[in-house]
């Protein structure tokens, strides 16, 4: 059977139903292990020792899974990445706040390496879960309740966006989420959260009204513009580094309803879409409801080019996307449709078990930056399929601009911890970068990750030369080997710095936590 295209922050499954392919016509060292964090050795006394405290405690009893348990081998296959679905030495699966504080007193007493999953959707090894430590699993804490007085969206971390936008449907209202219903609120969220509403509203921490969290010894506190307010700050953008976050409160917007698709063209035209992406961004500040993202993608059916068209505001054809809609498609599935049904179509089948490693990076708003990617996933396609003979592997690029809008934005809402101020001030608008490499077999990953990795190496490199290059890193979509945070900024890197020696004056959260990415040293 073929291998489905990922799901990643878009969910472009859905691109073979729709895409009209066109054919046109030295390695790096592996890094399958690649991780910010690294291995611990394994002590089998204080493997003992931590489990042990966990599974009799009288809070925790019957919320810990261990290798030999019935549910533990489904639980690592529900990963959307095979990288990331690591063996731990038990897994606790909190199912409220009061579990969490006492998980946390265990491990903070014990001394026990763990790691964190919200909704398991992140790609690389050491992401989301650990092999030497205890896991924490979030997936029972999935619950969305909404508030009509204040107006506020109090939403689990482990809760799939999904399942949230149809619990705000009823209330005429959407959260400001992920834009694949697969995706976890949590990670989503701490990390900024790009949305399909941030060119009106920022990003997804941005709209954060209140984070409940956990704190290292266990205190539960509230962190909001009023209370705890270098917290509430330093925990958007700060990821999994302060706390164990437990409940998310976000304004809603009072809205459901959203117009947009996939506009497929002939690759042909990519000179009229890349030029249109581009004037597209430098006049996003006209039109905030409207948004764009420009694609490219290989399987073995060939190469193929889209543009992904949304309005949240659901008017038809905005003026916005005039050039677009002048340059003639193969294919369109626009519509106007709620969010509980819209996000659906972004995130189609979600293949598991996959093999899936992201890479990411910024430049300005440059046309040729997308010129230099067509050019490359074909030179890098051809060597991967060349490295691993009948391997099925597949190479999204995506193309998302990152207006001076988005920044004032969240400025305007408190701020957060990205360090996009500087860029955007001296560049205008910026154009971010993925590219989503899926292989179907550990054993095909070796052959074709490090040329992967040479890839991303290879564009940064060129896009330095160009002097296009801003080495900003959005943490959501980086490979294990990248440090996001260390291009925050001096000002935003000391502020996180301060909140965790504040509230996790230990470093539990820096020395114990073996997933995600850490402060910078």
């Amino acid at each position: 059977m073929r291998l489905s295209p990922p799901v990643t922050l878009l969910g472009l499954a859905a691109w073979q139903a729709v895409a009209s392919p066109v054919t046109d016509a030295e390695s790096t060292p592996s890094a399958a292990s690649a991780s910010s964090t690294g291995d611990v050795p394994v002590s089998p006394a204080l493997q003992a020792a931590c489990c042990s405290a966990l599974s009799s405690d009288n809070t925790l009893k019957g919320k810990v899974l261990f290798p030999k348990d019935a549910g533990y081998e489904a639980l690592l296959d529900s990963y959307y990445s095979a990288n990331a679905a690591l063996p731990a030495w038990c897994i606790v699966r909190p199912e409220s706040t009061a579990d969490v504080s006492q998980f946390a007193k265990i491990i903070n007493q014990k001394q026990c390496p763990f790691g964190i999953r919200s909704g398991g959707h992140s790609a690389f090894k050491d992401s989301n879960g650990i092999q030497n430590g205890v896991t924490v699993d979030f997936s029972y804490m999935n619950t969305t309740t909404y508030n009509p007085t204040t107006k506020i969206a109090s939403i689990q971390p482990g809760s799939r966006w999904g399942a949230v936008y149809e619990a705000l449907q009823p209330y005429g209202v959407t959260a400001a989420g992920g834009r694949a219903s697969v995706v976890g609120v949590g990670g989503f969220t701490t990390g900024a959260g790009y949305t399909f509403h941030s060119n009106r509203y920022g990003f997804a921490c941005d709209m954060v009204q209140n984070w409940e969290i956990v704190l290292a010894n266990g205190t539960v506190v509230n962190a909001n513009a009023k209370q705890n307010a270098d917290l509430w700050k330093a925990q958007k953008g700060g990821s999994g580094n302060l706390g164990f976050v437990t409940r998310i409160d976000q304004f809603a917007i009072p809205s459901t309803n959203i117009w947009g698709g996939f506009v497929s063209y002939d690759l042909s035209l990519r000179a009229q879409v890349f030029d249109a992406y581009v004037k597209f961004a430098e006049a996003m500040g006209n039109d905030p409801a409207s948004q764009e993202i420009a694609a490219l993608y290989y399987d073995s059916t060939g190469y193929s080019l889209r543009s992904i068209l949304t309005n949240s505001d659901a008017i038809p054809n905005a003026a916005a996307f005039n050039q677009f809609l002048q340059i003639a498609n193969t294919s369109s599935t626009i519509a106007t449709a709620p969010m509980a049904e819209f996000v659906p179509q972004f995130t189609g089948p979600t293949p598991l078990g996959l093999y899936a490693n992201w890479f990411t990076g910024m430049t300005t708003n440059d046309a040729r930056v997308m010129e230099l990617f067509y050019q490359k996933i074909q030179e890098y396609a051809t060597k991967m399929a060349a490295a691993a003979p009948g391997s099925d592997f597949n190479i999204l690029i995506e193309f998302q601009p990152v207006p001076p809008s988005f920044v004032a934005q969240s400025v305007a809402k408190g701020g957060n911890m990205l360090g996009l101020e500087p860029l955007v001030k001296a560049d205008g608008p910026l154009l971010m970068w993925l590219i989503a490499l899926t292989v179907d077999t550990e054993a095909n990953q070796q052959k074709i990750l490090p040329l992967g990795i040479q890839f991303r190496d290879d564009i940064n490199k060129q896009t330095t030369s160009m002097g296009v290059n801003t080495n900003w890193i959005y943490l959501n979509y980086a490979y294990g080997d990248q440090n996001p945070m260390s291009q925050y900024g001096k000002t935003n890197i000391n502020f996180m710095k301060a909140a965790s020696a504040k509230y996790d004056p230990k470093g539990n959260f820096q020395k114990l936590r073996k997933t995600g990415f850490k402060l910078p040293n």
